[in-house]
Formats: C-alpha cells, structure tokens, sequence
C-alpha cells in the first residue's frame, strides 16, 4: 500500500478530480421528469398564468442532474488528474496510479439520445482488456486532455511502425496507410476496394464523434474510421500528406 501511495506521489501536484455519480435509471428519470410536469401544470391552474411552467420544468431537470452526482456508488469512486498522470480512486479509498507513459490508447464516446451513456476507453500498457470509465463528472474534458498528451508519442508511433513494417492498418485493415497513399476496404464484402495516392487526398482530422475521417478529391462524402486516439493518426495521415505534396 506505500508502495502504491508512493508512485501517486511520484505523478506530481493534483490539476483536478473527477468524480463519479451514479445515473437513475431511464424509467426513473421518465416518471420524476413526468412529476415535474405534473406539478408545473397543478401550479399554473392555481395561479391562473402559465410563465411559472418552463422555470419550473428546468428546476425539475436541475434536481435530477443534482441528485444523480449526490447519490453514493460503488467501485470507482473518483479519477484524479495529476501533473504525471491519473490516479484511480476507488471506494474503499485504494488508489491505483496510471502515469501518462503507461497508456498506450484512449477511446472516448459521447453517448446519445436514447439513454446510452458517454464512457471512455483507456488501454493500459501491457494489459489485455481496456480500463472503460463512465458516470464521471467532465468526463469528455478528461479524454480531451488525454488525447492531448498521449498523441505526439502516438503519432510518432505510428511513424515508426510505417518506417519498420512499410505500412501501418486501421480497422483490421479497412484502411492501410502506406508511404505512397492509403487504400480503403469497404466493410461490404461486394464493395470495390478504393486506392488513393497521396495528391489525390484532401485531409484527414479527427471528427467530432471522435472517428478518423478522410477526405479525397474524387469522393463526395467524407471516408470514416473508427480509431482509437483518431486526433494521433489524422495527424499521421496529414503528415504524410504534407510531405508528398510538398
């Protein structure tokens, strides 16, 4: 246990926390949003005005955001940010340091419209599975500021392995990045596999979604990848690009 004190010690001054809350559930929130509802409407019909209704409902919204980060939860109690790394907090007050140069990827999705959680992907070096963290305050900040810092030594990684191995793939090898282009294999078996050289590609940046997204001069619509860290090979991607073009 001083051992592991030690190293969160070792990771520098503490930049920020983030801590974890646990969500209701979605009928949960359904049937408090429809309460609230209810008691807008009762107070209306008693004032005789209807101005109280949108104060009220986002009264409503407030107090169930509130009450979700109050509630106690278990495992993962909080994320902290240090100068040299995260520390892992969990309930029982354990704490598990990860410094910036044990991650070697990072996956972030912001969730949607129908109940899905955001939640992140870290995979820890050496490990078999990803560290996934979710329901934490500021948790698209926290993958921003990750993505960040793990990218120069990624995309310089990613240099290595195309100077090493002459190619480096993407997507179980939807895409394929070579010194001369890239070359793009549809998910769909009878889809015609498309190469481009580098002149014939316009950019590469990481969407908003977080995918790889290429651009070419022929193609009206944008190609799309799903990658780990996409902001990394993007700049990989335009690296290569910018050479070739000169």
């Amino acid at each position: 246990m001083a051992d592991v004190a030690g190293a969160a010690g070792r990771l520098g001054p503490v930049l920020r926390v983030h801590r974890r809350f646990r969500p209701l559930s979605w009928p949960a929130r359904v049937w408090l949003h429809a309460c609230g509802v209810a008691v807008s409407v009762v107070v209306c019909l008693a004032l005789g005005e209807w101005w109280p209704a949108p104060v009220l409902a986002a009264a409503a919204v407030v107090t169930v955001s509130g009450y979700e980060r109050l509630r106690p939860t278990p495992g993962l109690r909080s994320v902290r940010v240090h100068e040299g790394g995260l520390v892992l907090v969990s309930a029982g007050g354990s704490e598990e340091p990860l410094p910036w140069r044990a991650m070697e990827a990072t996956e972030y999705s912001p969730g949607g419209p129908h109940g899905e959680y955001e939640h992140g992907r870290i995979w820890p070096a050496g490990a078999d599975e990803p560290l996934v963290l979710a329901h934490l305050g500021g948790l698209g900040r926290l993958f921003r500021e990750l993505e960040e810092r793990l990218s120069p030594g990624l995309r310089a990684a990613l240099h290595e392995t195309l100077r090493a191995e002459g190619s480096v793939r993407f997507v179980r090898g939807r895409l394929t990045v070579t010194a001369g282009g890239l070359v793009h294999r549809p998910p769909h078996p009878l889809a015609a596999t498309e190469a481009y050289r580098w002149p014939e590609v316009h950019s590469a940046r990481a969407s908003a979604l977080g995918e790889l997204e290429v651009r070419t001069h022929s193609a009206g619509l944008p190609l799309t990848f799903p990658v780990p860290n996409a902001r990394a090979a993007a700049g990989f991607l335009e690296d290569l690009r910018t050479a070739s073009t000169g």
